[in-house]
């Protein structure tokens, strides 16, 4: 592959707040082989939550860092390869270096491929250069962009020749797994059925895309939640595509963990659209759950309305005034 971007910081939403984030540890992702973490061990590459500072924290093997960090003076360069939560095909890459100054990987690559079986190896012939070795800096992130690639479901970061990155995030497109049978009801919104959160009218404590997770989360940390509104009549909305188009039937809407900050209400409307966020202004909405009080740290279930034989390609949730949701599970078949 051969073509990459640097992306400002500053264009990070309108780059990647469609994709998925392949690699978290909220989707399955993990550190399968390392080739030296004395420091500060790989794992906290993939861990949801931003790097703290952990300054003037030490150690029996010196200061501490979240993040990798490996000793000094390789002669190489280091390496470690991740098992993305979900095959996908990967669009992008966040290289965060947050705390590590002077002691930060100076420059980095990155190797993709898939494998069937076990963990590959470093040395393996199958990996494949997605993004050819750029410069980083201290305490900073860094954004590439890179051609869509082929269907992989493991990287390999490579550091040269030594040093710390906090996180190290890869974005992409998952590839869906459907049940074999046409007629058979699953979460059509499921990230791993390639459902994407495509819009949120907020995020300020959470991410929207926090909504099609696997699980029920560990706290409030990993859902979606607005910021207090202040203004009568006041809203906040999700668009959420689906993995493919299909007949929808019921509706789980999860308040887990928001107790004194869940959502009164909510609502239920969807569209079938060819575009990847459908146009308020011009898309057919229409109303598959009516405005439906909400409960505390709970899991909420519904039978949507006028969903016969229509098939629907994106829902969106309406929550008022503001607040807290954990996860959507939209439940239906695939169309013909």
């Amino acid at each position: 592959m051969s073509g990459f971007e640097r992306i400002p910081l500053d264009h990070f939403k309108q780059t990647f707040s469609t994709a998925t984030e392949l690699s978290s540890v909220a989707l399955g992702g993990q550190v399968v082989s390392v080739s030296d973490e004395f420091f500060a061990e790989a794992f906290h590459l993939l861990l949801v939550e931003p790097a703290p500072s952990l300054k003037g924290q030490f150690g029996p093997k010196g200061a501490l860092f979240s993040g990798w960090e490996t000793r000094r003076h390789n002669p190489t360069y280091d390496w470690c390869i991740i098992k993305l939560g979900t095959p996908g095909s990967i669009i992008g890459f966040d290289v965060d270096t947050a705390h590590f100054n002077g002691n930060e990987a100076p420059q980095v690559s990155i190797d993709a491929l898939y494998a069937n079986a076990d963990s590959p190896q470093e040395n393996d012939t199958q990996w494949e250069q997605i993004l050819p070795k750029v410069e980083l800096g201290p305490s900073s992130r860094h954004l590439f962009r890179i051609p869509q690639s082929a269907r992989v479901n493991y990287v390999k970061l490579n550091m040269y020749p030594d040093g710390g990155i906090a996180r190290f995030r890869v974005y992409g497109l998952v590839a869906p797994v459907f049940p074999a049978s046409k007629s058979a009801l699953f979460d059509l919104a499921h990230a791993f059925s390639g459902g994407r959160v495509v819009f949120t009218s907020d995020q300020h404590f959470g991410v929207g895309s926090n909504l099609i997770l696997p699980g029920r989360g560990k706290d409030m940390g990993d859902g979606w939640e607005t910021k207090r509104s202040r203004q009568k009549g006041h809203k906040d909305w999700a668009i959420l595509k689906l993995g493919d188009a299909g007949y929808l039937s019921t509706v789980e809407i999860d308040t887990a963990h928001f107790k004194g900050n869940f959502p009164y209400s909510c609502e239920l409307h969807a569209t079938a659209s060819d575009a990847l966020i459908p146009n308020d202004a011009t898309a057919d909405w229409t109303l598959i759950l009516p405005r439906t009080k909400l409960g505390p740290h709970r899991q909420h279930f519904f039978q949507l309305q006028d969903v016969e034989g229509k098939p629907y390609t994106h829902v969106k949730i309406t929550i008022y005034p503001d607040g807290g949701v954990k996860r959507v599970r939209v439940i239906g078949s695939r169309a013909p």
